[in-house]
């Protein structure tokens, strides 16, 4: 039954991920790679703000199949940090001081630096910040001063 599935599986493989093409039917057209521009407007910190993975979503093809799980499991760390982590840690904090975090630097100092949570390395040009408005942490382009 193993072999089976196995053949399935290569036959599948062979099916979909492996064309040959003619020399008459290869395109001479060149293609210019260009990074995915930071977004320059404020948002939540979320799955997706993160700069690894971000160069693996364009794969197309064979390169997808195998570019799929590191996509994943960098999607997954990032789930992790900004709705377990982060939530928690702060329900903690509310919960023994009885207010949230009341300036950025506080809540560096106290909700992820204490709990020794690793944020995503974020795209160049923008960074973390926290508002205390609305309790959430948030990605923002860089200000900078002229």
């Amino acid at each position: 039954m193993r072999s089976f599935f196995v053949c399935c599986a290569f036959s599948t493989v062979l099916v979909i991920g492996c064309e040959i093409k003619n020399d008459a039917e290869v395109s001479t057209e060149t293609v210019t790679i260009t990074p995915n521009a930071p977004s320059m407007e404020a948002r939540p910190a979320e799955v997706g703000v993160g700069l690894k993975g971000q160069s693996l979503k364009n794969e197309t093809g064979i390169g997808k199949a195998i570019a799929q799980p590191a996509v994943v499991l960098f999607q997954t760390k990032e789930k992790v940090a900004f709705e377990i982590l982060i939530p928690q840690a702060l329900a903690l904090y509310k919960a023994s001081e009885g207010h949230a975090p009341e300036s950025h630097a506080e809540f560096m100092e106290k909700i992820i630096k204490f709990n020794q949570i690793k944020l995503p390395k974020l795209p160049d040009g923008q960074e973390y910040q926290y508002r205390p408005d609305d309790e959430k942490l948030w990605v923002q382009p860089i200000e900078s001063n002229p």
